[in-house]
């Protein structure tokens, strides 16, 4: 049985629509991932990161300073220290700003995107050379920062 014209504009306009969803939600590599886009999704995903990190940084950073004039921390300086991680693992594991970051990685299919960013991000907060690299060398901060899986890549 035909559709009746106006339960077959119906039906056409929902499959428009739908086309163009999907048009939208996946960009095509080749013509997004310029630096210059890189650039600004990057930036913004590192704001929410810092806007959301920014105590634990400021603890870091004080811990660091101390480090680097020789002074041992304190019981509560290492507990705050300790709390100041956790809150930093919370948001690189599960926050906006690292979700978009792994997005933008795969999507342009480069890691390095992440690490990158957020390198520049500790650099940004004040965090010494030696304690980036300290930081970067940790398993832990590695697989956090693992961009998601391409699944172009994945077949």
């Amino acid at each position: 049985m035909p559709l009746s014209k106006p339960a077959f504009r119906k039906v056409s306009l929902a499959l428009a629509i739908l086309a163009l969803q999907a048009c939208a939600s996946t960009p095509d590599p080749a013509k997004v991932c310029t630096s210059e886009w890189i650039s600004t999704r990057a930036d913004k995903a590192i704001s929410q990161i810092e806007s959301r990190t920014k105590s634990s940084m400021k603890t870091l950073v004080r811990a660091a300073e101390s480090w680097a004039e020789g002074r041992k921390p304190g019981p509560f300086q290492l507990l705050a220290l300790s709390s100041s991680m956790k809150n930093l693992e919370k948001e690189l594991l599960s926050g906006s700003g690292m979700r978009d970051l792994k997005t933008l990685a795969s999507t342009c299919n480069d890691p390095q995107i992440i690490s990158k960013a957020m390198t520049g991000f500790m650099r940004d907060q004040g965090l010494p050379e030696n304690l980036i690299a300290f930081i970067e060398g940790f398993d832990r901060y590695k697989n956090l920062i693992k961009p998601l899986p391409n699944p172009e890549n994945s077949v």
